[in-house]
């Protein structure tokens, strides 16, 4: 079981800097899970995506129906928001960042990113797309 931000997401569906990692950590366990509402950062990034010009807006909507196929709406969990906001106040990061954090503390597992700034802000809580990798054989 794989605790992925949305970060993570991106290089699976599209060419990206993390891609070839993110496919191998996914192919190592594709069982990744996210909090509820992730999806809405995922298309407010495809959708600075399209203002810089880098893909269309049907390159786009093929990349997001590509996203349901890929993980299920199972592994989709509701986080509470007192634990969100107390995260987010004592680690002072964005809601959105405390909300996979919460999730990654609710499981009792290590959340993975690239966003270097969470991780520093919460290192006991993440990893690093190669540390995650590192884990497996």
């Amino acid at each position: 079981m794989i605790l992925a931000d949305t970060n993570l997401i991106i290089p699976l569906l599209i060419e990206h800097e993390h891609r070839e990692k993110a496919l191998r950590l996914f192919q190592a366990d594709a069982d990744w899970h996210l909090p509820d509402w992730w999806q809405i950062e995922l298309t407010n990034v495809l959708r600075n995506y399209h203002r810089a010009g880098l893909f269309t807006l049907d390159e786009l909507t093929a990349v997001q129906r590509r996203v349901s196929q890929l993980l299920p709406v199972y592994n989709t969990h509701p986080v509470d928001l007192i634990e969100t906001l107390r995260i987010a106040c004592e680690s002072n990061i964005s809601a959105y960042d405390a909300r996979f954090i919460a999730l990654a503390r609710s499981f009792r597992l290590k959340l993975v990113t690239e966003d270097t700034r969470l991780r520093k802000a919460c290192p006991a809580d993440t990893l690093s797309l190669d540390e995650a990798i590192a884990a497996f054989p």
